[in-house]
């Protein structure tokens, strides 16, 4: 249960939104704040330059790292249906970036977006292993993708935002080719 009151009335930014999801409902406090965390949400999930997998496995491992059971819950559906496996989801659930549930760059993503949320920071190290993987542009985003559900986390966590039903309503609204 949430540990403030939703506001009655929700932002105009969420009341635009095919669903008013209760992350974004909760944000409407702040109505300078809500249309732009939305539309940066929208870029990440819409015009990224990562395979939506990918993404997924950044958002699994930004859940399990931040223990954000909202986050867990409403992408876990959406990671599968990506086609993030079950063994890679218990690797991220055990805190594993390596083994043979990743390829190189999966690798790289996870262990760069569990690095980010313990150290706010990458080692040269974890930064040369994205590089390796990724273009300029696909690090950023990883990083950046990261630090938004982060963001959006430490609302959930610390205002106890309930848990809306199944992410998989919500696989039409997240865009992308699923490769």
């Amino acid at each position: 249960m949430a540990r403030i009151p939703y506001p009655e009335r929700p932002s105009d930014a969420v009341a635009r939104l095919p669903v008013p999801l209760n992350a974004f409902r909760m944000l409407s406090h702040s109505p300078p704040l809500t249309g732009p965390t939305i539309e940066l949400g929208m870029a990440v999930l819409r015009e990224s330059s990562l395979s939506v997998r990918l993404r997924e496995l950044v958002v699994m491992t930004v859940a399990t790292a931040t223990q954000c059971a909202y986050e867990s819950a409403q992408h876990h559906p959406i990671a599968l249906n990506a086609g993030v496996t079950p063994e890679q989801l218990r690797a991220i659930a055990e805190r594993r970036a390596d083994g043979r549930e990743f390829d190189e760059p999966e690798s790289a993503a996870v262990a760069a977006a569990f690095e980010l949320v313990s150290r706010h920071t990458l080692s040269e190290t974890t930064l040369e292993a994205l590089r390796a993987c990724f273009t300029n542009r696909q690090v950023v985003e990883i990083v950046t993708t990261t630090g938004y559900y982060v963001m959006l986390a430490g609302l959930m966590n610390g205002l106890g935002v309930d848990v809306d039903p199944s992410g998989e309503q919500f696989l039409g609204l997240v865009g992308g080719d699923p490769g």
